[in-house]
């Protein structure tokens, strides 16, 4: 089948007739062919057509030549034209990683400030098999594995079928000029590398159509995505609780923990996206450190994520863009024996009560319920207090010898700050006696000189 009928078919299968198009051109041969075979098109199938070029100024004079070459080519061709020039950034990624997001963001622009409908994209059915592979290797999921999707959101490829040597027929039979990108020889590139060596290796030694089983396997596990998508969007109904705000979504932790991991996930990643727009920068390990949170059960749970925080609060789990939350305030209540204690600020209820050794409950689940504790009252110095942590606080942890800062023991116990700022400590006129639902202090430990008890509970109440 020629290429432009290729391109015909992808229009008509997307129902893509009468929308304008941003086509993304590098200059090389797979850009060209895709915005030559758009315009021999346009006409009949009503197609609007601008052209954007991004320059990275990664490979110098090289990358201003191809500039000027897509500028002539779409002067020629009488298309508008947007060229610009940005400077790669690495934020922590490779540079083609970096090139591609760079890329990505300036071609959303100039379709959102041009007000065109899509971006047409030159990848194609190699670029797939590469793609699949890469991701293969480097251990995806079925996102992963089902490759580039052939339209998502704007971004549309419509050669997606096609193999990189239709495409260099294409070129060569209507007599299109190109540009010959020399970095794509660089295997210091990882792509580059899966591209001149592994793929053909694996032709050579193993299987001599490996691209088309790439792309094969790319699209059974694209449509056993769109199952999973479909089964996604009937529990999202169920486990959706609020959104506060437009740049919120909250989640009930129930369900969510009710659910099989892999919905979960894709729960947690529609939470992430409906409170932030997309999904940029997200890894599964952002995404399996917050399943990880949800499953372990620490409410006040707080993840600082790509663009987006993830709260273990009040509402359930919540998503929300540009978190900015007030600073909890410290507290300090003086409480006596025989009261209760309500602390809003934590969520629970603390009891005291003062009884003889001999009078007390039986004491065996002591270490065993975090709740629940029992110190030697001889040994505290009125008044009970209860406050919030302070700059300096120390204690020594039951079963150690020396003093620890209390924040030092609440970070090797992966306590979430948020959490850490609002849990309430029982103190005694000089030292603390409990860090609530951790551990007591050494020094006011049940001995055999204990003759009277101070029996502590902490009670949710929410």
């Amino acid at each position: 089948m020629d290429i432009t009928d290729s391109v015909k078919n992808f229009i008509l299968g997307y129902s893509l007739g009468g929308s304008s198009l941003l086509v993304g051109v590098s200059g090389g041969v797979d850009s060209t062919v895709l915005l030559h075979a758009l315009v021999e098109l346009s006409e009949g199938m009503d197609l609007y057509l601008e052209v954007g070029h991004l320059d990275h100024g990664l490979r110098g004079q090289a990358s201003a030549v191809d500039a000027e070459f897509v500028s002539r080519k779409a002067e020629g061709l009488g298309l508008y034209a947007t060229v610009e020039r940005r400077s790669v950034e690495t934020e922590g990624e490779s540079v083609e990683e970096a090139a591609r997001r760079v890329r990505f963001n300036f071609l959303s622009e100039v379709a959102e400030r041009r007000g065109l409908d899509y971006v047409a994209l030159g990848h194609n059915k190699d670029d797939q098999a590469e793609t699949v592979l890469m991701n293969l290797v480097r251990g995806a999921g079925l996102r992963g594995l089902s490759g580039m999707p052939a339209r998502r959101g704007k971004f549309i490829r419509p050669l997606l079928t096609v193999s990189r040597d239709e495409i260099r027929e294409y070129a060569k039979v209507h007599g299109l000029d190109y540009r010959v990108d020399e970095t794509n020889m660089d295997q210091s590139y990882t792509r580059n590398r899966l591209r001149h060596d592994l793929i053909p290796k694996i032709e050579r030694d193993y299987n001599p159509n490996v691209v088309d089983g790439l792309t094969r396997t790319a699209r059974l596990v694209g449509e056993a995505r769109e199952v999973l998508r479909d089964r996604v969007v009937e529990v999202w109904e169920e486990v959706y609780r609020s959104g506060a705000d437009h740049d919120m979504a909250c989640l009930s932790v129930e369900e969510l923990k009710s659910c099989r991991s892999y919905i979960r996930k894709e729960l947690i990643r529609k939470g992430i996206s409906e409170a932030r727009g997309d999904l940029m920068d997200i890894t599964a390990t952002h995404v399996e450190l917050v399943e990880d949170a949800i499953l372990s059960g620490q409410k006040g749970t707080q993840l600082d994520l790509p663009g987006v925080t993830f709260v273990w609060g009040e509402e359930g789990a919540c998503f929300i863009s540009n978190y900015n939350p007030e600073p909890p305030q410290p507290y300090t209540f003086e409480v006596s024996p025989g009261e209760n204690l309500t602390v809003d600020e934590y969520g629970v209820e603390l009891s005291f009560e003062v009884t003889s050794q001999s009078d007390a409950p039986d004491l065996s689940v002591l270490g065993t319920d975090p709740s629940r504790e029992a110190v030697n009252w001889n040994k505290v110095e009125p008044p009970i207090i209860v406050r919030t942590r302070e700059d300096g606080d120390r204690f020594i942890p039951l079963g150690m010898k020396g003093e620890k800062k209390i924040k030092d023991f609440l970070i090797d116990l992966k306590v979430p700050v948020d959490k850490r700022d609002r849990l309430p400590l029982v103190c005694d006129r000089g030292r603390i006696i409990w860090v609530v639902g951790y551990r007591i202090d050494e020094r006011y430990k049940l001995d055999e000189s204990t003759e009277r008890v101070l029996l502590m509970e902490a009670r949710n109440i929410c």
